[in-house]
Protein backbone atom coordinates (compact mmCIF):
# COMPACT_ATOMS: atom_id res chain seq x y z
CA UNK A 1 0.00 0.00 0.00
CA UNK A 2 2.78 2.61 1.31
CA UNK A 3 5.03 1.72 -2.34
CA UNK A 4 1.58 2.16 -4.63
CA UNK A 5 1.00 5.22 -2.73
CA UNK A 6 4.82 6.41 -3.48
CA UNK A 7 4.63 5.57 -6.95
CA UNK A 8 1.64 7.45 -7.48
CA UNK A 9 2.93 10.45 -5.95
CA UNK A 10 5.94 10.44 -8.38
CA UNK A 11 3.40 10.09 -11.30
CA UNK A 12 1.48 12.81 -10.15
CA UNK A 13 4.42 14.96 -10.26
CA UNK A 14 6.24 13.94 -13.20
CA UNK A 15 3.98 16.13 -15.48
CA UNK A 16 4.58 19.47 -13.93
CA UNK A 17 8.22 18.61 -13.99
CA UNK A 18 7.93 18.13 -17.59
CA UNK A 19 5.41 21.46 -18.11
CA UNK A 20 7.79 23.56 -15.95
CA UNK A 21 10.86 22.52 -18.49
CA UNK A 22 9.14 22.63 -21.28
CA UNK A 23 7.85 26.11 -20.48
CA UNK A 24 11.07 27.87 -19.78
CA UNK A 25 12.66 26.07 -23.24
CA UNK A 26 9.90 28.12 -24.82
CA UNK A 27 10.52 31.37 -22.77
CA UNK A 28 14.46 30.64 -24.09
CA UNK A 29 12.99 30.69 -27.64
CA UNK A 30 10.80 33.48 -26.86
CA UNK A 31 14.49 35.42 -26.21
CA UNK A 32 16.34 33.81 -28.43
CA UNK A 33 14.00 35.88 -31.20
CA UNK A 34 14.30 39.33 -29.06
CA UNK A 35 17.76 38.57 -29.55
CA UNK A 36 17.68 37.79 -33.26
CA UNK A 37 15.40 41.27 -33.54
CA UNK A 38 18.02 42.99 -31.70
CA UNK A 39 20.92 41.34 -34.15
CA UNK A 40 18.37 42.87 -37.16
CA UNK A 41 18.67 46.21 -36.75
CA UNK A 42 22.33 46.05 -35.25
CA UNK A 43 24.14 43.51 -37.45
CA UNK A 44 27.35 44.60 -34.99
CA UNK A 45 25.59 43.70 -31.98
CA UNK A 46 27.23 41.17 -30.35
CA UNK A 47 30.71 42.45 -31.32
CA UNK A 48 29.17 45.86 -29.81
CA UNK A 49 27.74 44.66 -27.12
CA UNK A 50 31.42 42.85 -25.86
CA UNK A 51 33.52 45.51 -26.62
CA UNK A 52 31.40 47.91 -24.17
CA UNK A 53 30.95 46.10 -21.43
CA UNK A 54 34.87 46.23 -21.10
CA UNK A 55 34.99 49.18 -21.80
CA UNK A 56 34.96 52.58 -19.30
CA UNK A 57 34.00 55.35 -21.61
CA UNK A 58 32.09 57.68 -19.98
CA UNK A 59 28.58 59.49 -21.38
CA UNK A 60 30.47 62.82 -22.44
CA UNK A 61 32.92 60.59 -24.86
CA UNK A 62 33.05 60.46 -28.32
CA UNK A 63 30.78 57.94 -29.12
CA UNK A 64 31.15 56.44 -33.16
CA UNK A 65 28.11 54.86 -34.57
CA UNK A 66 30.52 51.54 -33.84
CA UNK A 67 29.96 51.61 -30.48
CA UNK A 68 26.09 52.31 -30.52
CA UNK A 69 23.16 50.51 -29.70
CA UNK A 70 19.74 51.73 -31.53
CA UNK A 71 17.16 52.00 -28.50
CA UNK A 72 15.15 49.13 -30.52
CA UNK A 73 18.15 46.51 -29.97
CA UNK A 74 18.24 47.45 -26.31
CA UNK A 75 14.69 46.96 -25.11
CA UNK A 76 15.04 43.77 -26.76
CA UNK A 77 18.02 43.20 -24.81
CA UNK A 78 16.71 44.14 -21.48
CA UNK A 79 13.26 42.03 -22.32
CA UNK A 80 15.62 39.33 -22.76
CA UNK A 81 17.73 40.03 -19.13
CA UNK A 82 14.68 39.99 -17.96
CA UNK A 83 13.20 36.61 -18.49
CA UNK A 84 16.73 34.69 -18.47
CA UNK A 85 17.37 35.81 -15.59
CA UNK A 86 14.00 34.56 -14.24
CA UNK A 87 14.93 31.44 -15.72
CA UNK A 88 17.76 30.70 -14.27
CA UNK A 89 16.30 31.35 -10.86
CA UNK A 90 13.58 28.85 -10.92
CA UNK A 91 15.54 25.89 -13.08
CA UNK A 92 18.57 26.38 -11.04
CA UNK A 93 17.13 26.68 -7.67
CA UNK A 94 16.42 23.99 -5.35
CA UNK A 95 13.59 25.01 -3.31
CA UNK A 96 10.73 23.37 -1.57
CA UNK A 97 8.49 26.13 -2.61
CA UNK A 98 5.76 25.16 -5.71
CA UNK A 99 6.73 25.96 -9.07
CA UNK A 100 4.26 28.90 -8.82
CA UNK A 101 5.27 30.57 -5.92
CA UNK A 102 9.07 29.76 -6.70
CA UNK A 103 8.42 31.71 -10.16
CA UNK A 104 6.70 35.27 -8.23
CA UNK A 105 9.33 34.82 -5.63
CA UNK A 106 12.51 35.05 -8.46
CA UNK A 107 10.08 37.74 -10.61
CA UNK A 108 9.64 39.78 -7.72
CA UNK A 109 13.06 39.70 -6.79
CA UNK A 110 14.89 40.22 -10.13
CA UNK A 111 12.14 43.28 -10.83
CA UNK A 112 13.07 45.22 -8.16
CA UNK A 113 16.42 44.51 -8.59
CA UNK A 114 16.34 45.69 -12.19
CA UNK A 115 14.13 48.49 -11.58
CA UNK A 116 16.07 49.68 -9.04
CA UNK A 117 19.37 49.91 -11.46
CA UNK A 118 17.54 51.62 -13.43
CA UNK A 119 16.53 54.69 -10.92
CA UNK A 120 19.49 54.84 -9.10
CA UNK A 121 21.73 56.92 -12.04
CA UNK A 122 19.01 59.63 -11.68
CA UNK A 123 19.28 59.09 -8.03
CA UNK A 124 23.15 59.68 -8.70
CA UNK A 125 22.44 62.81 -10.83
CA UNK A 126 20.42 64.71 -8.45
CA UNK A 127 22.58 63.66 -5.23
CA UNK A 128 26.03 64.83 -6.92
CA UNK A 129 24.35 67.37 -9.09
CA UNK A 130 26.12 66.47 -12.07
CA UNK A 131 23.85 64.74 -14.84
CA UNK A 132 26.82 63.65 -16.96
CA UNK A 133 27.73 61.50 -14.29
CA UNK A 134 24.32 59.75 -14.36
CA UNK A 135 24.33 59.47 -17.81
CA UNK A 136 27.40 57.39 -17.83
CA UNK A 137 26.38 55.40 -14.80
CA UNK A 138 23.14 54.72 -16.45
CA UNK A 139 25.16 53.86 -20.15
CA UNK A 140 27.03 51.92 -17.84
CA UNK A 141 24.39 49.78 -16.50
CA UNK A 142 22.64 49.45 -20.64
CA UNK A 143 26.03 48.07 -21.08
CA UNK A 144 26.24 45.52 -18.66
CA UNK A 145 22.39 44.24 -18.46
CA UNK A 146 22.86 43.68 -22.13
CA UNK A 147 26.47 41.71 -22.15
CA UNK A 148 24.97 39.64 -18.83
CA UNK A 149 21.53 38.78 -20.81
CA UNK A 150 23.59 36.83 -23.39
CA UNK A 151 25.44 35.28 -21.30
CA UNK A 152 22.16 34.11 -18.73
CA UNK A 153 20.51 32.91 -22.25
CA UNK A 154 23.53 30.70 -22.88
CA UNK A 155 23.85 29.29 -19.38
CA UNK A 156 20.11 28.93 -19.23
CA UNK A 157 19.95 26.80 -22.39
CA UNK A 158 22.66 24.65 -21.32
CA UNK A 159 21.10 24.06 -17.69
CA UNK A 160 17.71 22.89 -19.55
CA UNK A 161 19.30 20.94 -21.86
CA UNK A 162 21.94 19.09 -19.69
CA UNK A 163 20.49 17.77 -16.31
CA UNK A 164 24.14 16.11 -15.61
CA UNK A 165 25.78 19.16 -15.60
CA UNK A 166 23.81 21.17 -13.82
CA UNK A 167 25.33 21.66 -10.71
CA UNK A 168 28.33 23.16 -12.81
CA UNK A 169 26.04 25.33 -14.67
CA UNK A 170 24.66 26.69 -11.44
CA UNK A 171 27.84 28.27 -10.39
CA UNK A 172 28.44 29.58 -13.57
CA UNK A 173 24.77 31.21 -13.10
CA UNK A 174 25.78 32.32 -9.50
CA UNK A 175 28.93 33.93 -10.77
CA UNK A 176 27.20 35.68 -13.68
CA UNK A 177 24.44 36.94 -11.54
CA UNK A 178 26.71 38.26 -8.91
CA UNK A 179 29.11 40.01 -11.00
CA UNK A 180 26.30 42.08 -12.78
CA UNK A 181 26.51 44.18 -9.62
CA UNK A 182 30.16 43.85 -9.16
CA UNK A 183 30.58 45.40 -12.50
CA UNK A 184 28.86 48.25 -11.86
CA UNK A 185 30.21 49.11 -8.81
CA UNK A 186 33.74 49.02 -10.82
CA UNK A 187 32.70 51.28 -13.81
CA UNK A 188 31.29 53.59 -11.28
CA UNK A 189 34.05 53.72 -8.99
CA UNK A 190 36.41 54.16 -11.64
CA UNK A 191 34.47 56.75 -13.07
CA UNK A 192 33.83 58.58 -10.03
CA UNK A 193 38.04 58.26 -9.10
CA UNK A 194 38.82 59.59 -12.77
CA UNK A 195 36.62 62.87 -12.10
CA UNK A 196 37.98 63.57 -8.76
CA UNK A 197 34.61 63.19 -6.72
CA UNK A 198 34.55 62.83 -3.14
CA UNK A 199 35.45 59.52 -1.72
CA UNK A 200 32.59 60.71 0.84
CA UNK A 201 30.22 60.61 -2.07
CA UNK A 202 31.42 57.34 -3.45
CA UNK A 203 31.13 55.35 0.11
CA UNK A 204 27.60 56.60 0.35
CA UNK A 205 26.94 55.83 -3.35
CA UNK A 206 28.21 52.37 -3.06
CA UNK A 207 25.96 51.38 0.29
CA UNK A 208 22.88 53.03 -0.77
CA UNK A 209 22.35 52.49 -4.00
CA UNK A 210 24.38 49.90 -5.32
CA UNK A 211 25.17 47.18 -1.95
CA UNK A 212 22.10 47.26 0.08
CA UNK A 213 19.62 46.76 -2.62
CA UNK A 214 21.49 43.35 -3.57
CA UNK A 215 21.94 42.54 0.39
CA UNK A 216 18.57 43.05 1.19
CA UNK A 217 16.94 41.19 -2.01
CA UNK A 218 19.61 38.28 -1.68
CA UNK A 219 18.62 37.66 1.90
CA UNK A 220 14.39 38.02 1.13
CA UNK A 221 15.51 35.68 -2.00
CA UNK A 222 17.42 33.10 0.58
CA UNK A 223 14.47 33.20 3.16
CA UNK A 224 11.86 32.41 0.92
CA UNK A 225 13.34 29.34 -0.66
Amino acid sequence: MILTTHIYAVIELLPREVVLKNTLLALVLVCFGFVGLSRLSCPNLFTIVYRNYFSNKAYDSTLNDSEKISPFANVMLILNLIISLNICLVSMVYSTLEAELLIKVAFFVSWTYLFLCFISHRLVAVIFEDKYFGRSIGMFTQQIFNFTGLLLLVLALFALLNDSYKVWIQYLVYFVILSLPLAKIIKGVIYANTNNYRRLYIILYLCTLEILPVVLLWHYFVGKI
